[in-house]
């Protein structure tokens, strides 16, 4: 079982199934699709309080690659800037409210781009 653990604001996202997939970086075993996931958040600070599953398991449906750039994000095969339909679709599925909430909250946590990593989807 691969286990995920979620930031406060992303736990009611995925406890409600409005957030369905997450982007992390590479991992050195990442999960498959058919895979067993259980999502989690921390109760209080990390790794000093315990962890609340968020949803009971769910089932990895697809594991696709992703980079993304400063002026474009690559995903699987598709390439689309940041201000396209797809960036729009990517970020409001992933729990952002657009392109430009998600592309701060990347350059921000992961320390700018490019940054590559792996979409996870339930």
């Amino acid at each position: 079982m691969t286990v995920l653990l979620f930031k406060p604001r992303f736990a009611p996202l995925v406890e409600q199934g409005i957030k369905r997939q997450t982007i992390r970086p590479r991992r050195r075993r990442p999960p498959v699709p058919g895979d067993a996931l259980s999502l989690r958040a921390w109760t209080g600070l990390p790794y000093r309080s315990k962890q609340r599953t968020l949803l009971d398991p769910q089932t990895c449906r697809e594991v696709l690659p992703v980079a993304l750039h400063p002026d474009r994000i690559v995903l699987g095969n598709q390439v689309f800037a940041w201000d396209s339909a797809e960036a729009v679709s990517l970020a409001t599925k992933d729990g952002f409210s657009g392109p430009e909430d998600f592309r701060a909250f990347f350059a921000e946590t992961h320390g700018g781009f490019p940054f590559f990593g792996i979409l996870i989807r339930w």
